[in-house]
């Protein structure tokens, strides 16, 4: 009987008051656990709980989806039914040990974590509430666990107005240590136009603050007891009813923040939202993204734009945008085209559903016209980019590699090393990704020679993985035009890296 139960558990069918225990699902706990070798496993999704008449069924969304979709009193469609998310999963330990307590930087948007800071540590500006009365520093962050919700058969009038303006979600990041890079976007003259900074796994934070609607009530509430969201229907009211409940997820991705330097003091919002959406589009089209794999948003009160590779493991694309020095000249002769500037389409006025326009950025329509970034866009395709490696010296370009090498290979660091050792020129890059051949060489040199450089550890020793890396490799030399070097762990790969010794 105890072994009948225990599966049971472990299978997820058993249920209870606290509806704790059906949570325990085990893929999803041998995969947290890294418990599945050889599984590229994604972000865990956020679930909510439907009941049904068979006992109840788990649905997943993504994470930033989840947090709309299973927030508090939100309507829930399965099936042909209707269903109200009305309380969380309550935790063993407790709700009160799951909350954060975070301080909010609206001038840049940066992330802090742990004790109230009184200025930002990314930009220095003093943290306070933005022009929306949102609050800074919250003590009562939870992270999103699973949902559950309840049969629904009718919406009242009241709950359907405050639904239908949605949820007030904010976006944060915070940099990884010492992974960041800045550069300049400056024309042939000199003139600054963009400033860049990519962060290479950086960390993203949505807030979900509540309901738009509820101008004088911040949050949700909950009962840190049962798990129900919102006023207890108990008659009278209990002490583990929480006020100004802020609903959390996170993710880790690449990122880039522009910072616009020349914006016109007349239709600020307008020129920030146009241009947020025409680089969005144009990056997407140089690299050939899908529409899901690169997002963004504004930050910053409409001061700075926050670009990231939203799809699972990063497309590798927006460290390139600093790493090659013509690479807004290419963004920006899409952009133009894009834009119907370059062939004008009279029907298009402001923005139209063939260029800049999209279901996504409905809420922004009012704001879009191609026209404002018109000046910006004519001075991009003669710009160069500036930064990166530029100015630094040997031994800071030697460090910079050193943090963009992949952290499970050893080897390659051990490579990098001896490079460095021996007084070679350093490589131009780390771990960037060659569109053309759909491949990511370990090292690269660009300005000097068109050298790919593989550092193949014990994990290459396979055949099946000899045969893939022999086919992307052949990619890259004859659609690429680069010159492949390999260093296999297990042979005398030193004596091939004399071939540098000329560069």
């Amino acid at each position: 009987m105890q072994l009948r139960y225990l599966w049971a558990l472990l299978v997820g069918l058993t249920e209870s008051k606290s509806n704790s225990e059906f949570e325990f699902y085990p893929y999803r706990y041998f995969a947290a656990e890294g418990f599945l070798p050889g599984f590229n496993f994604p972000r865990l999704p956020v679930r909510a709980y439907i009941p049904t008449k068979d006992g109840g069924e788990f649905i997943s969304r993504p994470r930033t989806v989840a947090l709309r979709e299973f927030a508090p009193s939100n309507i829930v469609y399965y099936e042909g039914s209707k269903f109200m998310v009305a309380k969380t999963k309550v935790p063993v330990s407790g709700i009160d040990s799951q909350y954060k307590r975070v301080s909010i930087c609206f001038n840049c948007g940066y992330f802090h974590e742990g004790d109230f800071r009184d200025t930002c540590e990314n930009c220095g500006a003093r943290i306070k509430d933005d022009r929306y009365q949102n609050i800074a520093k919250l003590t009562r962050v939870l992270p999103m666990e699973t949902a559950i919700a309840r049969r629904r058969e009718r919406i009242t009038c009241d709950e359907e107005e405050r639904l239908k303006y949605g949820y007030n979600v904010t976006t944060h990041f915070r940099y990884a240590s010492r992974k960041q890079e800045s550069a300049t976007v400056q024309t042939a003259e000199g003139t600054p136009l963009l400033r860049l900074t990519c962060g290479a796994t950086a960390k993203i934070w949505r807030i979900n603050r509540g309901l738009k609607k509820n101008i004088d009530e911040r949050g949700f509430k909950l009962d840190t007891k049962t798990g129900f969201w919102g006023d207890p229907r108990n008659e009278q009211a209990t002490d583990s009813l929480h006020t100004e409940v802020n609903l959390m997820v996170d993710d880790t991705c690449n990122i880039l923040v522009v910072e616009p330097l020349s914006v016109p003091a007349e239709n600020r919002e307008a020129f920030i939202a146009t241009l947020q959406y025409t680089l969005e589009t144009a990056i997407q089209a140089v690299y050939k993204l899908e529409a899901d794999e690169l997002d963004s948003e504004r930050l910053g009160e409409d001061k700075y734009l926050l670009f990231w590779e939203a799809a699972e493991g990063g497309a590798g694309v927006l460290s390139q945008l600093l790493e090659k020095p013509e690479a807004f000249q290419k963004i920006a002769a899409a952009a133009l085209d894009i834009c119907h500037f370059k062939q004008p389409k009279e029907s298009c006025v402001q923005a139209c559903y063939e260029c800049l326009l999209s279901y996504r950025n409905q809420f922004d329509h009012a704001l879009i016209d191609r026209h404002l970034i018109k000046p910006l866009l004519d001075q991009l395709p003669v710009s160069t980019v500036v930064g990166n490696f530029e100015g630094k010296s040997c031994e800071e370009r030697y460090q910079q590699l050193l943090q963009q090498t992949d952290p499970n290979s050893n080897f390659e660091r051990v490579v990098l090393q001896e490079i460095y050792q021996r007084g070679y020129k350093l490589p131009d890059a780390a771990q960037e990704l060659i569109s053309e051949a759909n491949c990511k060489p370990d090292f690269l040199y660009k300005t000097d020679a068109a050298i790919a450089i593989f550092c193949d550890g014990s994990v290459h020793d396979s055949p099946d993985k000899r045969r893939q890396d022999q086919i992307e490799r052949d990619n890259l030399r004859y659609n690429a035009g680069y010159t492949v070097l390999t260093l296999r762990h297990d042979e005398d790969w030193g004596a091939k890296l004399s071939i540098l010794a000329s560069l």
